[in-house]
């Protein structure tokens, strides 16, 4: 299975796409049934991320992340996301995988101390990715079922959810992500919520990403950009942006050496 690269023209519009979802106003075009704009957090956050993808063998692995999301809004103070999940290489351009991920929130507004919301989710993926040409694609496709507690001491309220991000990767020296090699990525992830329970837009939130990395060896790289986040405030149809730092780690061992040639 391959998926065919964009011409050049189309590769310049999508970038160029991306780049203007960063821009304040253009976050605007994604509200639905409001005519209210958004409004801003008004302070610095920073996002930590760590990801792990372990190749065991040809066609399995393991997925690993965990993030730190130090971001103050008007309903959370901060948000801890702990992700497990296995893998399943179907192609080189095709993975398919599946997991749990735990998130606990800290809602600060309206109470004495910050107070917990925790959240389950089970999820379902399916990843597309080509990187033979210089500029790396990889399309990223995510179901998930989620478990909420969006009041303090409340029962759960059962959540579905759908997730696309399109990510775009491109080595500053150079065609490959090789060792000592720097790298531009570009990425927009748009969250759609439906169901019974789901009440206000389609669209929950828009996160569109802009940042520098570096690939520290074949397993291991890091990144540092600015992410812009527009999210639907809970029990409201207004949404809300909040500009990011985000710092992320990226380190994906391959144990297949140790496995007969055949089985790799």
């Amino acid at each position: 299975m391959q998926t065919a690269p964009l011409p050049a023209r189309g590769l310049l519009l999508l970038t160029s796409l991306l780049l203007l979802l960063l821009h304040p106003g253009a976050a605007q075009q994604l509200r639905s049934g409001t005519s209210q704009p958004p409004t801003r957090s008004g302070t610095r956050n920073a996002w930590l991320m760590f990801f792990s993808d372990s190749r065991l063998s040809k066609r399995w692995g393991l997925h690993a992340e965990a993030q730190l999301i130090r971001a103050r809004t008007a309903e959370l103070d901060w948000q801890n996301v702990v992700r497990l999940g296995v893998n399943y290489h179907a192609a080189n351009v095709l993975v398919l995988s599946g997991g749990y991920a735990h998130s606990r929130s800290y809602l600060e507004a309206g109470y004495p101390a910050p107070v917990s919301a925790p959240e389950h989710r089970l999820y379902q993926q399916v990843q597309l990715q080509d990187d033979k040409s210089r500029v790396k694609f990889q399309h990223r496709y995510r179901l998930e079922q989620r478990w909420v507690q969006l009041m303090p001491m409340r029962s759960y309220t059962y959540l579905n959810r759908m997730r696309y991000q399109l990510r775009l990767a491109l080595p500053l020296i150079g065609r490959e992500l090789v060792p000592g090699v720097p790298f531009a990525v570009v990425s927009d992830e748009v969250f759609l919520g439906f169901g019974r329970q789901e009440t206000n837009s389609l669209i929950k939130q828009n996160r569109a990403y802009a940042g520098l990395g570096y690939q520290i060896s074949k397993a291991s790289s890091v990144e540092v950009g600015y992410l812009n986040q527009l999210v639907q405030l809970r029990q409201e149809s207004r949404y809300e942006v909040s500009e990011n730092l985000q710092l992320s780690l990226s380190f994906h061992p391959d144990f297949r050496r140790a496995l007969p040639e055949s089985e790799r």
